[in-house]
């Protein structure tokens, strides 16, 4: 029991010095985080940006890609489509 009460207390003082260490970092400004970035750094990040708004198009894309597709198999006009639905509403 006094070996897991000892463990329990030097858990407790690494989580604390944990906490002093963390207190103590300094801040860094947001441009300050690129001082030591290459050419290549720079690349990566423009594509990485561009495939990351590639993907968030993809699914408002597919919504467009899958209407049409849609629209192609009942391929009539309006009113021909406000005639169907009235034909069905009568029959109800």
């Amino acid at each position: 029991d006094e070996v897991m009460r000892d463990r329990g207390e030097e858990e407790e003082a690494e989580g604390r010095e944990r906490k002093d260490a963390g207190a103590t970092k300094k801040k860094v400004a947001f441009f300050g985080m690129f001082r030591y970035a290459r050419r290549a750094d720079f690349a990566l990040m423009g594509v990485g940006t561009v495939a990351a708004m590639v993907n968030g198009m993809s699914e408002p894309l597919m919504t467009v890609v899958f209407a049409a597709v849609i629209e192609s198999f009942g391929g009539s006009d309006n009113s021909a489509v406000l005639h169907r639905v009235s034909k069905v509403r009568r029959v109800r």
